[in-house]
């Protein structure tokens, strides 16, 4: 495709953003564009005239904490100078094309109460190039009851429909409701990698979408009048209702009990807290000291020691971008964003002395490579290395 016709196409995805008709997919190819293409004077000098048209605050105050995020940013973009393609002043403007297109990434699914991804189809599980030295391709893995581990790889799909229960489909797991369940229930366990996700329908129909680098053990088949599954890492539930037998979460601080409802369950062992968020219907999160009831839109943050704080107001659009395929983030610092950035590209982040106080809004596809994820910590002005694995962040004054 020529230069010319590249710079028409990405010229109408601005216009579509202006109209507010560009979809969220959209917007990214334009701000992958943008901050690939920083020669291309004449389209940011448009993208940067766009946002000075808009005045912050203008529409009235909203609930939708993305409007905030539009604001704060406009407040950002329009105070900053038009900077001329020149070798000394290139930088800045990479810095403004991030920025403004950080913005135009959340435009859509942050501040347009039209696009609500909470129901989307269940995605094909895959995993991108891997990018930093080193990394070897893996695959997730599920452990059957009997001890087998089978890597779930073509050849490992292809395996596992000979099981009785078990079948694939779009590269998911099924498990079919059988006859005859044992009194003694058979537990599977299935494992992923950073760099994947993976989809689980269990026996009782409820689906289960595993976060990179987690693994859940669950019943090939429900025995009993209770159905449990036990959680380290992050997984989002949508669980089929079922009155006579409630569905528990473990994990190792805490336990959720549920009826049918949606909800989302940060474990990761290197965060602080363990977040339970809802998005529909009610769960109880129970702990050492105590149990939370949650509504629709609340998250229950649990520590170590079993203390339990209930936030309120959460954005469920951020906590579930992962398995929509994105990062996202509202206000977040920059050690919420690292975290994100390890658990999916399997980083080891040091921080080496004590980094600026900042906030990153925006939304990024996981199927990025990491260097070009990378470029939005270089236009905020952190000073990182990778070597190997590990990602050194700098210290700043």
């Amino acid at each position: 495709m020529s230069t010319e016709k590249n710079d028409a196409y990405y010229q109408e995805l601005l216009h579509r953003w202006q109209q507010r008709t560009c979809t969220p997919t959209e917007a990214i190819e334009l701000m992958d564009y943008l901050r690939q293409d920083v020669s291309n004077r004449t389209l940011l000098n448009e993208l940067q005239g766009a946002f000075r048209q808009v005045t912050p605050n203008a529409a009235p105050p909203a609930a939708d904490p993305g409007d905030r995020v539009r604001n704060a940013l406009l407040k950002h973009i329009q105070a900053t100078p038009v900077v001329p393609v020149q070798r000394r002043g290139k930088y800045r403007m990479l810095k403004l094309a991030a920025a403004a297109a950080i913005l135009l990434a959340i435009a859509g699914p942050v501040t347009y109460r039209w696009w609500q991804p909470h129901h989307p189809a269940i995605p094909v599980a895959g995993k991108p190039t891997p990018v930093v030295a080193g990394t070897v391709p893996q695959k997730a893995v599920l452990t059957l009851a009997n001890g087998e581990k089978i890597v779930l790889d073509e050849k490992g799909l292809q395996q596992l429909a000979q099981q009785n229960n078990i079948r694939t489909k779009d590269g998911q797991l099924i498990y079919e409701k059988t006859t005859g369940e044992t009194a003694t229930p058979q537990y599977n366990t299935l494992t992923t990698t950073a760099g994947e996700t993976f989809p689980l329908v269990l026996a009782d129909g409820s689906k289960i979408w595993l976060n990179a680098s987690s693994s859940i053990r669950f019943p090939a088949t429900f025995a009993g009048n209770e159905r449990n599954v036990t959680l380290t890492g992050e997984a989002y539930f949508e669980i089929a209702h079922d009155a006579h037998r409630p569905f528990r979460v473990q994990t190792k601080q805490i336990t959720v009990d549920v009826l049918g409802t949606h909800f989302n369950i940060n474990a990761y062992a290197d965060e602080a807290t363990v977040n339970t968020t809802l998005l529909e219907g009610a769960v109880k999160v129970n702990s050492e000291k105590g149990s939370l009831q949650l509504a629709p839109g609340e998250q229950a943050q649990t520590n170590s020691n079993g203390s339990q704080k209930r936030i309120t107001g959460i954005n469920t659009d951020e906590i579930i971008a992962w398995k929509d395929g994105y990062f996202r983030f509202e206000s977040a610092d920059l050690t919420t964003v690292l975290k994100q950035f390890a658990h999916w590209y399997d980083l080891e982040v040091v921080y080496e002395g004590p980094v600026k106080p900042r906030k990153f809004f925006g939304m990024i596809s996981r199927s990025s490579p990491l260097l070009n994820v990378l470029k939005l910590l270089d236009a905020n002005n952190v000073v990182y290395s990778i070597n190997g694995k590990k990602l050194i962040v700098k210290g700043e004054e």
